[in-house]
């Protein structure tokens, strides 16, 4: 995986959806499209790259695994490796997230340049 701008589908139990994550210099900033917020930190290893993250859901907001919306704003942590063929491939990854798994596809938009 290279720094850049990817975008990512994903589909849990009960819906799926769309978001993009700007990869630089070993940090990850991103958002969906339900105004979920993405931030975290990735190490690129020879097949693979391991994020660790944090998501922060808005308040309202029913995930695609099927969690009811809160009152108020809440943060996931959580961390997944993405194996490299997935992103050259489009290969669903499974991702376990707190409230349960979600399949995300990851496509390159553009490479950054250092």
């Amino acid at each position: 995986m290279v720094d850049g701008i990817y975008v990512m589908s994903y589909r849990g139990a009960i819906g799926w959806g769309q978001g993009m994550l700007l990869l630089k210099d070993g940090v990850v900033t991103g958002a969906d499209m339900v105004g979920g917020l993405y931030d975290g930190r990735y190490n690129a290893r020879a097949d693979d790259v391991v994020f660790t993250m944090t998501m922060t859901v808005p308040a309202g907001v029913v995930l695609v695994q099927g969690t009811a919306p809160q009152a108020k704003p809440y943060t996931l942590p959580f961390n997944a490796v993405v194996p490299n063929r997935a992103i050259e491939t489009f290969e669903p990854v499974l991702v376990q997230l707190p409230p349960g798994p979600v399949n995300v596809i990851f496509k390159l938009l553009r490479p950054m340049e250092n």
